[in-house]
Formats: structure tokens, C-alpha cells, sequence
């Protein structure tokens, strides 16, 4: 980075650097107006005076906050702000297939992909393949220096997608010397280990300076059952005292036993009476069977009983059990589950500066990441057919077929001795650099350029897979010309022949599988995918002209993005043969041409009741190759009161344009249970909604006759098959965002300031995904000129819904509004520094209406994931070469669903949430740091409420843990 500049750009670059030009010029001396100094950085105890003054509110993080609390991945840090919340974690991700150890964050929650992260303020390569949203996996925590995150009229400076605002990491450009790294968390409980290993060195020479790092982290998976709160659950289950939705009596009430799905076992199971309406207690206690190790049948075991409920279909189908008593059901409570994906990751990376003279450098960075994550899932589970004439069918089974009149049963069979548990495994490469430039092109006018590279290397492999249709081939074994072979049926089910190639497979009672039959069931799936990002850049900035307040300051940006994706299936996949995957191959593009300006223009100085007063506005022009151009806006006021006082106010438009996968997303596979079409007579008529009218007419438009009704082979034909698919009718989201902000520092507290900030953020057009429900919304609006008519299709003789489409549209509006409040204090006390920070968010409004509708709109304020108030408190004292540091994180008190009534179940409130981190540093010597700490130093567990206590989203599921780590520099 350049040395000397002149003492009027040095104050504008300072700025620019929060992306916002100056308020004022910063001086740091007077001397001489063409005095050469250092180059301002906003580090240090310029950090507080640069979040202070900002017409934007910024929260700005120093890297040693990491330290302090013992975290390796900046992720761990920002869901703790109130600001933010989780996208993606490792804990979030455990059925994810191709989010799998993602670490995503989320701004407002508006959602990761309006969330904007930027390094050393330029873009990052998406951490999924047709994704906007960065994986923080990928920033080294040993490089972070600060995180700043600023929100509202982001857009406008940084570019689309920061809708929320920016997260902007910044790095530390050079080091004289070597560091070495090492830290260990230590569950109280068993599972969640995490070891993290980093070295860093650079040096600083006259023209040359730089530094590099390896960090190295291994987080261990833990299952739920292994925590104490989980194995001794909070579930609920029906009501069996409920009488009606009028009685006063909740539906639903909390069951705080162990339960198990009485379906589902290892050798298989079956019902001997038909359940055409669901299975009722009697069917699950007088009519099911299953095998023993010998493949005889015998009655299934419902552990300690069923569940309590006469209803049908009302957990009907589970049954409790203890540690003794498991019955023969696979998925019991916990079953395969995880709170915690494995991960383990490597990165690589480096910053350079090479002084060419005093005004012009040359730069480069680079980073390299490998991260490895595995999710580990049920066995695959399935429903096969055992018809009479099966070869392998015993004699006790033959008889009780032959007895309840069956010719064939329906046997429900998991086992992960047969194929193996599924686990899907992700293996991905980031590699990013950049070249740039940077320099003055006069005393006033400085420039910065670079040309950035970036891709994502993302593979997928999936073990315990199986050829469906290859394992119902094998299943339906009969006897065939004195052979046992694969039955070869006609449409009437007779045999006529025997499939070639085909292994015969006895599923009853089966808990392993030869090689050959291995050979032709089980199966392994693939899918390649890489994303690559390309960027120019161009900025100029510097002084316009002066006025008799100060100088006018401006920059000026061009800047070219362009992003490319593709996917490549495995050919068992792209054909939809093996078990619950199925996935084209994707190939898409966008570019981008973008220019903005940003002016600030100082109005008064040192007037009265006006310090100074500085009006700044950005503006952006965005040409995109699919969903055209759009525009970005702010407009800001800057105003010193006085001394003590300040006021901001900040009004913007902000754009987010849909990404590859929004836009690209192939076919692939997925599945809506039941028959339900609202163009169905008997729907019509027993339809209460205000729709009716609108429905009637647009079933008729759309050539279904009055009466009509589905053939009955479509009524019985199980789940409706549907495709996710991508969209290229898209258009960008438009926010329309407002924040005005008060920042107080009395004179009469020394070290005291405190701003608070009110925010609203508009967003119209937002992209929802819609599937099944487009049916009813596609008939129910005035006619059939609508997007949702678009997401299914019907044959054309019989008028029965196909299948559907779940596709991406700008139908929905959200609105989110609240307050930021921020204060630190530092002080002297016994003999060292006592630093305390609070941050809070207020949240006033928090609205999404998924299609415009009157009757969809939907206020989740005081719901689980937007609590009325979240705050963190931060205390640190320092005394000679020792820190003591205690974090408090809270959140207030929730309900589960605004909309709930008595008559819905007893659990709906959710207690307010508290816990503490406790962290000692010392230096043994000055070069040896060591660090103690404990998080969660109370070993607070989530709420005991079924909706609540075992989601890691937004409570602590690790528990109590010890993190021990050490520092050496020489």
C-alpha cells in the first residue's frame, strides 16, 4: 500500500473506505498543505471515530474479538451480533445436500443472498456453485485485522445484492515477523470437538511488503443423542382430550418421552388390514407384522406402547420407547441425526504491495481453500410390493396372506446393513486472486484498479445409494421355468418372462446383500459443479473543488462482473435412477457492466448548530446480460449539532439481481403428497374461500368442465411428482431503505459514546419460490393472466395435473423496521483499562407477504427467529499484560406463531435466552499468549419447548466447552 499521498486525499481515501466519501477532511497535520504524512487506516482508536461519524451506521469488529472469544470462523462472531443471524452453518446444513458445512450469514434476516460480503471491499467467489452468498469458510481468521458492517444505501456504493447491507472484511496487509497459532474447544459433553492450527509471516521492506498464512480447522460431528437435552426430549403429540377446534382444549400438548415411527423396521414390515383412510391403533397393534433374524414372521414390537391417540393419522404411527425397549422401528427420536456436520478446512493465502515510488503500487492477494464436509442421513427407505406369487415368501407368511384375502403386501423396509447410511459428502476448492494497481494521479486525485479471479470447485459424492428400479426388480423374484428370476410382467401382472441381467433379492427379514446383488442394487452418485467469477475495476476519487465549508470530494467507479456456473450429474442421477436424487446439468451465465459516482459536498462548518454539515449521494448504473439495466441510489445528511451531538440520515434504492441459480437451475426431481386440485367439483363445492367465484371461472377458461373431477388412477396415485427449475424471467428486487441515526458523546463522561439508529427496509418483488400451492394461487386470481399458471401442467384429455414446477417469482414484499443502539465506555480502574460495549436491536416490524394477497400476509415480530430484542454485551479488562473478557448474548422472549390460539396446543411461548463466554489472556513472556476461556460458562441449554429445543439456529446446542489456545511471534 502507497506511504505518502497528500493530506487532502489521505482524508477522502479514509473515508471512501467505509463507502462514503469524507464528512469532513481528516487532518492529521497542519503544517503544511503539501506536507507528505502516512496514509490514514481506520484501525485502531480511529476506528471509533470512523463508526462515529458515518452517515451510514457501521459496526466495525476488530480481529482480536475472534481471539477473544475463542472462535476461528467469523461466522461464530457475526451471528452473535444483533444485526445478524445465521444463513448456513454447519449446524443448520446436517439434511443439507449441497449446503453441507456451508457458513453463510444474513443481515436482518433478509436472507444470506441479500447480504453483501466483501474482502478488503471487493467481491468474494460465491461459496455455492449458482450462489451469491459468500461461505466464510473461506476467509482465514489469522488475516482478519476488522469486519465492518454497514447497512442501508450499501447498494448504491458496493453494488447489487446488499439489500441488508455489507459485511466488509478487511486484511491485514503486511507483518514483520512470524506468528504462530493454536487453539482447541473441549465439549463438556461428548461430540463437537474443534482443533485450529494457523502460521502467518510477512515482512516490510522500503518497497516491498507482505504477508502470508496457513490456517488449518477440524470440527468434530456430534450426534443429537448426545446431548443430555435431546435424549431426554420435548416433543409433543395430539390431544386425546380434544373434542373439537371449539372446546377450549389444545390441539396438540408437550409429550416428554422417547417415540419412534412403528413403520419403517430393519427386515421389513406389513400390514394384514387394508387402511384407506390411514392407520388407525388397532392396525399398528393387531395387524402388523415384521421378521425375525430367520426371516419368519412375527408380530411387531411397539417398544413400551403406542402413543396415546384414537385418531387416525394423529401420531397414530408412533410408539414411545427407552434405552431397554427400542422396538423394531428404525427412526426413533434422534435416529441418524446430527447437530453438527463434520468439517475440516484448509487455507492458504497472501497479500502483497510493491512500492514502485512514492506515488504508484503494485498489489496482488491470493487465496486458496479446501473444505470438506460430509452429511450423514438415514438409510434409503423404501415401500416394495411383495406379490403371492414371490418365490421367497414362507409358508407362515403364505398362510397369513391367504387368510386376510391378500394378493400382495406393501413391505416398508430401512436398513443400513443392506445399502448403508447415505452420506453425502462435499468436497470444495476455492482459488481466488487478483492483480491491482494503485496511485495518485495528481496532488489531489488518486486511483485504484484491479483485475480479480475466482472460482469454486464444487463435488458432490453420495454413498448408500440404490437403483430403485433396479432393487424392485429384484424384489419381485418368482419361480420361472424351474429358475428363481426378476419377474418380467405384462400390464395384467402375469409373468411372462424372466429380466435379463437381473440379480433376484429376498428383502424379507434380509439384513445383508451378496456381491452380485450389491452389484446390481446399491450404487454411488456423483455431481461435478464449478462456478468461476471474473472482475475489472476501476476507481478514481479525490477533490472537486473547494467551498468555504471544505472540499468537495468524489469518486468515481467502473467496474465488469462476470459469473458462469455448471453442474454435471452423474448419469444415475441425470436419468432420476437411484433414490430421492435426480439433477440435470446446468450451464449459466451473467455479466454485469456497472458505473457510480459518489460526491460529498460539505454545506456548512463551525456555524451555528452546525459543527459542520455535509449532503452526500452515490448513485449506480447496472447493466445485467438477463435482467437488464437498473439503477441504485442514496442521498445522506451528515450533521454536527454541536460537539457532543450528531445526526444521520441516510435515504436509498437498493437492487438485488437474481443469481445463476434463480435464473439456471435444471429439472430435478421432487414430490408433493396428496391429490388435492382446487378445480376438483367436490373442492368447489365444500369451498368456503372468498375465491370461489374467480376459481370456478378460471377452471372453466381453462377447459375443465363444470363437475369435473380427476380420473380415479390420478386420486390414487400417491405423491405428485414436480421439478425444481430455475427461472429467466426473473427481475431484480427493489428495496427501498431509510435510516436516521443520533450519535452522542458527552463531554461530561470521558470515553462514553452512545448512537442510536432507526432502519427500514422495503423490499418489493422479492423472489419466492413457489411449487404445489401455484395451483390455487394460478385459479384464484382474477383470471389466468397471472405467473402462477405457469408452475403445472395438465394433460390435455384427461385434464389431471401431471406434474408441477417449483419455480422462482417477484411476488413477494418484504418489510422489515427497527432500531440499532450501540455504546462504549472505556475507563481507567485498579490499576488497568476497563472497555465495556453494548449493541442491541430493537425490531419494530418484521412483514412478508409471499404474493401481494391481502389474506398472506404474514407479522413474524416476536416470533422464534425475529425476537423483539437481541443484544451483546462486551466487557474486557486489562490489567499489564493479562485480559479478563466476559461476552453476554441475549435474546428476549418469543412465541412460536403470532397467529396461535388455545386451541392450538400449551407450548407456544418460548423464555428468553441468556448466556455467558468467559475468556483470560495472558503473555507468559513477550512472545508466548495464552489463552483460557469457557463458552457458554453456565451450560445454558435451548428452551425445553418442541419447537425450539433442538434447532442450533438460534440457540446453543454444543453446551459448555473449554477452549484453550496459545500465541507465539518471533
Amino acid at each position: 500500500m502507497l506511504k505518502k499521498l497528500n493530506l487532502l486525499t489521505a482524508g477522502i481515501h479514509a473515508a471512501l473506505l467505509a463507502g462514503t466519501a469524507a464528512s469532513s477532511v481528516a487532518v492529521a497535520n497542519t503544517n503544511t498543505e503539501e506536507q507528505k504524512v502516512e496514509r490514514i487506516q481506520v484501525t485502531g482508536s480511529k476506528i471509533k471515530r470512523f463508526n462515529l461519524t458515518s452517515p451510514t451506521p457501521v459496526t466495525v469488529i476488530g480481529g482480536v474479538e475472534l481471539e477473544n472469544q475463542g472462535i476461528t470462523n467469523v461466522n461464530d462472531l457475526l451471528e452473535e451480533m444483533p444485526q445478524a443471524t445465521v444463513g448456513l452453518s454447519p449446524e443448520t446444513t446436517t439434511n443439507y445436500i449441497y449446503a453441507s458445512g456451508l457458513n453463510t450469514t444474513d443481515l436482518r434476516g433478509l436472507g444470506s443472498e441479500r447480504t453483501l460480503v466483501l474482502v478488503n471491499g471487493r467481491r468474494f467467489v460465491p461459496g455455492s456453485v449458482g450462489d451469491t452468498a459468500v461461505d466464510l469458510n473461506n476467509i482465514p481468521t489469522s488475516m482478519i485485522e476488522r469486519i465492518e458492517i454497514a447497512t442501508g444505501g450499501a447498494a448504491a456504493v458496493y453494488g447489487a445484492d446488499a439489500v441488508a447491507g455489507v459485511v466488509n472484511i478487511i486484511t491485514k496487509k503486511s507483518m514483520d515477523g512470524i506468528e504462530v497459532d493454536f487453539s482447541t474447544v473441549r465439549p463438556e459433553q461428548s461430540g463437537g470437538e474443534s482443533n485450529y492450527f494457523s502460521i502467518t509471516g510477512g515482512m516490510e521492506e522500503d518497497k516491498l511488503s507482505f504477508i502470508a498464512s496457513l490456517n488449518y480447522t477440524e470440527n468434530e460431528s456430534y450426534t443429537k443423542l448426545s446431548r443430555d437435552f435431546f435424549a431426554n426430549p420435548v416433543n409433543s403429540y395430539g390431544n386425546p382430550e380434544n373434542t373439537g377446534g371449539e372446546d377450549g382444549i389444545p390441539d396438540r400438548v408437550i409429550l416428554g418421552k422417547p417415540t419412534a415411527l412403528a413403520y419403517y423396521s430393519e427386515g421389513g414390515d406389513f400390514f394384514t388390514k387394508p387402511a384407506p383412510k390411514g392407520f388407525t391403533t388397532d392396525h399398528f397393534v393387531n395387524h402388523h407384522y415384521t421378521f425375525d433374524e430367520n426371516g419368519n414372521i412375527k408380530a411387531f414390537d411397539n417398544g413400551l406402547g403406542m402413543v396415546p391417540n384414537p385418531g387416525v393419522g394423529r401420531d397414530a404411527n408412533r410408539y414411545f420407547t427407552d434405552a431397554n425397549n427400542m422396538g423394531d422401528g428404525v427412526f426413533s427420536d434422534g435416529y441418524k441425526s446430527y447437530f453438527q456436520t463434520p468439517l475440516e478446512r484448509v487455507i492458504a493465502s497472501a497479500y502483497g504491495t510493491y512500492q514502485l515510488d512514492d506515488e504508484h503500487a503494485l498489489t496482488f492477494d491470493f487465496t486458496y481453500s479446501n473444505t470438506d464436509a460430509t452429511t450423514e442421513s438415514s438409510p434409503a427407505f423404501f415401500r416394495h410390493t411383495i406379490r403371492r406369487d414371490n418365490v421367497f415368501i414362507k409358508d407362515d407368511m403364505a398362510k397369513l396372506m391367504d387368510d386376510n384375502e391378500l394378493t400382495s403386501v406393501t413391505l416398508r423396509q430401512a436398513n443400513e446393513h443392506l445399502w448403508g447410511d447415505r452420506m453425502y459428502n462435499q468436497e470444495r476448492e476455492v482459488f481466488r486472486t487478483s492483480f491491482g494497481a494503485e496511485g495518485y494521479l495528481t496532488d489531489d486525485w488518486g486511483y485504484s484498479t484491479y483485475v480479480q479471479y475466482g472460482r469454486i470447485e464444487q463435488d458432490t459424492l453420495w454413498t448408500g445409494e440404490v437403483l430403485t428400479q433396479n432393487l424392485a426388480n429384484a424384489i419381485d423374484a418368482v419361480e420361472y421355468n424351474g429358475q428363481i428370476v426378476c419377474a418380467d410382467r405384462d400390464a395384467k401382472g402375469n409373468v411372462v418372462g424372466a429380466i435379463e441381467g437381473c440379480t433376484p433379492f429376498n428383502t424379507m427379514g434380509a439384513t445383508s446383500a451378496t456381491a452380485a446383488q450389491q452389484d446390481y442394487i446399491a450404487t454411488t452418485a456423483t455431481r461435478f459443479a464449478k462456478h468461476d467469477q471474473v472482475v475489472f475495476a476501476l476507481t478514481v476519487d479525490g477533490a472537486l473543488y473547494e467551498l468555504p465549508a471544505g472540499y468537495v470530494a468524489a469518486a468515481f467507479t467502473a467496474e465488469h462482473r462476470r459469473e458462469s456456473a455448471t453442474t454435471n450429474p452423474s448419469q444415475n442421477m441425470e436419468k432420476g435412477l437411484i433414490f430421492g436424487n435426480s439433477s440435470l446439468p446446468m450451464n449459466g451465465e451473467i455479466e454485469v457492466d456497472e458505473l457510480s459516482a459518489e460526491i460529498s459536498i460539505p454545506l456548512l462548518e463551525d456555524a451555528f448548530l452546525a459543527t459542520d454539515l455535509t449532503f452526500e449521494t452515490a448513485f449506480r448504473y447496472m447493466d445485467y446480460s438477463v435482467t437488464g439495466s437498473d439503477t441504485a441510489w442514496k442521498l445522506a445528511l451528515n450533521w454536527g449539532v454541536t460537539e457532543e451531538l450528531r445526526v444521520r440520515l441516510n435515504r436509498s434504492k437498493s437492487v438485488r439481481a437474481p443469481n445463476l441459480g434463480d435464473l439456471f437451475t435444471p429439472n430435478s426431481k421432487t414430490f408433493s403428497s396428496g391429490r388435492a386440485d382446487v378445480c376438483r367439483a367436490d373442492s368447489i363445492e365444500s369451498s368456503g374461500s372468498k375465491y370461489k367465484a374467480n376459481v370456478i371461472k378460471n377452471c372453466q377458461a381453462d377447459g375443465l368442465a363444470e363437475g369435473w373431477m380427476p380420473s380415479t388412477d390420478w386420486l390414487s396415485g400417491g405423491s405428485l411428482p414436480g421439478y425444481i427449475q430455475g427461472n429467466q424471467n426473473l427481475e431484480n428486487e427493489v428495496s427501498n431503505d431509510y435510516t436516521i441515526g443520533v450519535i452522542y458523546t458527552p463531554s461530561f463522561v470521558d470515553g462514553l459514546d452512545f448512537t442510536m439508529d432507526y432502519w427500514s427496509f422495503e423490499v418489493d418483488g422479492a423472489i419466492e419460490y413457489f411449487g404445489r400451492d401455484s395451483v390455487e394461487l394460478c385459479y384464484e386470481s382474477s383470471s389466468l393472466d397471472n405467473p402462477f399458471c405457469g408452475n403445472f401442467e395438465r394433460d390435455e384429455k384427461t385434464g389431471n395435473i401431471t406434474h408441477f414446477y417449483m419455480r422462482p417469482i417477484n411476488a413477494a414484499q418484504i418489510t422489515k423496521k427497527g432500531m440499532d443502539f450501540e455504546s462504549a465506555y472505556r475507563t481507567d480502574v485498579l490499576n488497568g483499562s476497563l472497555s465495556v460495549k453494548l449493541t442491541a436491536t430493537y425490531l419494530i416490524d418484521d412483514n412478508q407477504n409471499s404474493t401481494g394477497r391481502e389474506e398472506d400476509f404474514r407479522n413474524y415480530v416476536g416470533e422464534t427467529a425475529s425476537p423483539r430484542w437481541k443484544g451483546r454485551l462486551s466487557t474486557v479488562y486489562a490489567q499489564d499484560d493479562s485480559s479478563y473478557v466476559l461476552t453476554v448474548n441475549y435474546r428476549h422472549a418469543t412465541v412460536e406463531d403470532n397467529d396461535w390460539t388455545a386451541e392450538d396446543n400449551n407450548y407456544n411461548d418460548i423464555p428468553s435466552y441468556t448466556t455467558f463466554d468467559f475468556m483470560y489472556k495472558t503473555y507468559l513472556m513477550d512472545e508466548l499468549q495464552l489463552r483460557v476461556g469457557v463458552n457458554n460458562l453456565l451450560d445454558r441449554e435451548p428452551p425445553r419447548n418442541p419447537f425450539a429445543y433442538d434447532e442450533g439456529e438460534f440457540f446453543d446446542v454444543k453446551g459448555r466447552r473449554l477452549s484453550i489456545g496459545a500465541k507465539y511471534t518471533f
